[in-house]
């Protein structure tokens, strides 16, 4: 696990916090129901007890380069404490005009990263969960795991602290993962939401079958246990 000390630190000192979730349609609310953002929020309501606003600024189809070109509106505007970012999936559009080559996509990566620091946020980065890759054209598949690889060597090179969604994904089986925490290949359900969130909440040392919730919560919270099980 990644070092998120700081996170942890910040969460802990500052009398209040705000949180930016910064994205494509991973963040965007995608469909109605419970969001990774809604779990992530009660969960660190509950562990530390102040007041704590987190801001949805996921924009549905964004790459990297449309997501830096409305970061001061959406990121910069709001003074974030903390900016989650889950960018990546649409890079690898192979549509000429959303394809942003490898190379862009980690300097753009670098550059949000460098822009969160600049108005004294803490960047975290995740991977997306993971896609149905048989689902999905073969060109942009290949390229999507390359783009969660280049995240992961830039978390590394960098110092970033990195929720590594799709590790926890993969250790889901084949329809498990289809039918139980996806709603299409590209986007997951509102279990998939849940399961997400409950990952944020451990590398942020809450846990969240501590706090009072829906009892639909349950079998989530009990998979996600099992998994990080296997996983350590």
């Amino acid at each position: 696990m990644n070092d998120f000390s700081g996170v942890i630190a910040r969460l802990k000192d500052q009398p209040e916090i705000r949180i930016v979730l910064f994205g494509a349609s991973n963040t965007d609310r995608y469909m109605p129901g419970i969001h990774w953002g809604d779990v992530l929020h009660l969960g660190l309501r509950y562990k530390y007890g102040k007041p704590l606003w987190v801001i949805n600024s996921g924009s549905n189809g964004n790459n990297t380069r449309e997501a830096l070109a409305r970061f001061d509106r959406d990121v910069k505007s709001f003074s974030p404490d903390i900016v989650i970012v889950t960018l990546g999936g649409n890079d690898c559009d192979t549509r000429p005009e959303k394809f942003v080559p490898l190379q862009e996509y980690r300097n753009n990566l670098r550059e949000i990263a460098d822009r969160i620091h600049s108005v004294n946020g803490i960047a975290v980065f995740q991977t997306y969960y993971r896609m149905d890759i048989a689902a999905m054209e073969a060109e942009r598949a290949s390229g999507f795991l390359r783009n969660m690889d280049i995240i992961r060597e830039e978390a590394e090179n960098n110092n970033w602290p990195l929720v590594d969604q799709m590790k926890l994904f993969d250790q889901l089986d084949e329809d498990e993962f289809r039918y139980k925490y996806m709603l299409n290949p590209m986007h997951v359900n509102e279990n998939g939401n849940i399961l997400i969130g409950l990952e944020l909440l451990r590398h942020l040392d809450c846990n969240m079958d501590k706090v009072p919730h829906q009892e639909r919560l349950l079998p989530v919270i009990k998979r996600h246990q099992e998994l990080v099980s296997a996983m350590e």
